[in-house]
């Protein structure tokens, strides 16, 4: 207990204390006030009287972050290839609002190849799917992502992929995010540079933060074969008015990877008409308009078959698809 003029020294003590204990960065916003009050009651010759102390302190605010690459597994590229995407989350792990410069680098070592920087976006909708009609283009020191503490920010990197390259090659690219704040040694104070007037100080992260993706020569192709067969009304096979054109096309997939999104157009020929209901996809017919099937004729393009493979690999079987029309 502290009585009198002990009252100052305990105050001091407690200062002391609390300098010593570790400021939490991520929790308790930069410029929090924490006040803190010990009083002592007392009674002289008779008399009550009381003392206090008080230590006020306001919360420093702690630059950190944290970048890290969000792909579920290589990017799988061809020799060449252009605008590969790469998909990353940015996170502001301090405690104080922070703005963030983006660079990317890709010399580095352990590979086979650098890729060639082309751009870097950010997710306008956080839907994580790369729309560059949508999405914004970065550009630095105008536009560089601004973070409240724990905020994030899906950022998408645009990189093009040389030629004459080998199967398995692989190819880094880092993308790297430093505080407008700023960066450096841990520890290191910059006063009133945090929020509300605030130190800042330099978290563990150094201010800047980074992580390493990976692009991948899959060296993996799709390839079609169109036959037709013809039937005219006289049970023959001569391409005369009224003759039937049985279509068929025939996809796979060659190499190890996998080729996503693969979808096959076709259109109509010139002097045809489409035969209704003929659109079939491995054997299982597909309606003819736009619903909730693989396929369609003229719904999606005019005067074309459209059908959505999906995504291939070379382990699964050829996907085909046939379709008729009469010559008019």
């Amino acid at each position: 207990m502290c009585f009198g003029r002990a009252v100052r020294r305990c105050a001091v003590l407690a200062i002391m204390t609390l300098l010593q204990e570790p400021v939490l960065a991520v929790g308790t916003p930069a410029g929090t006030d924490i006040d803190n009050t010990a009083t002592a009651d007392y009674v002289i010759a008779g008399s009550s009287g009381s003392a206090s102390g008080t230590v006020s302190f306001r919360v420093d605010e702690k630059l950190d972050v944290n970048v890290s690459w969000q792909d579920a597994a290589n990017i799988g590229v061809t020799t060449p290839d252009t605008d590969r995407v790469t998909t990353w989350l940015l996170t502001n792990t301090g405690n104080g609002n922070d703005s963030y410069a983006l660079s990317v680098n890709n010399a580095l070592g352990g590979d086979q190849f650098d890729p060639a920087f082309v751009d870097i976006y950010l997710d306008a909708n956080g839907n994580g799917i790369f729309e560059s009609a949508l999405d914004t283009l970065y550009a630095p020191g105008m536009n560089d992502p601004l973070l409240a503490p724990d905020a994030a920010q899906l950022i998408f990197v645009r990189n093009s992929i040389p030629g004459g390259l080998n199967n398995g090659d692989l190819g880094n690219t880092e993308l790297v995010a430093t505080s407008n704040t700023a960066s450096g040694l841990p520890g290191t104070s910059i006063a009133n540079a945090g929020d509300n007037g605030t130190t800042a100080v330099i978290g563990t992260s150094g201010g800047t933060g980074s992580d390493t993706g990976i692009h991948e020569v899959s060296n993996t192709g799709v390839a079609l074969m169109k036959s037709v067969v013809i039937t005219d009304p006289s049970g023959g096979n001569q391409p005369v008015t009224g003759a039937t054109l049985t279509y068929r096309i025939d996809a796979t997939v060659a190499g190890p990877g996998m080729a996503t999104g693969v979808v096959v157009t076709d259109a109509l020929p010139a002097n045809t008409s489409y035969t209704s209901g003929t659109l079939i996809l491995n054997s299982v017919t597909l309606t003819d308009p736009a619903d909730g099937d693989a396929g369609d004729v003229g719904a999606t393009t005019a005067n074309t078959v459209t059908v959505n493979l999906g995504d291939l690999t070379a382990a699964m079987p050829t996907q085909t698809i046939s379709f008729e029309v009469i010559i008019n």
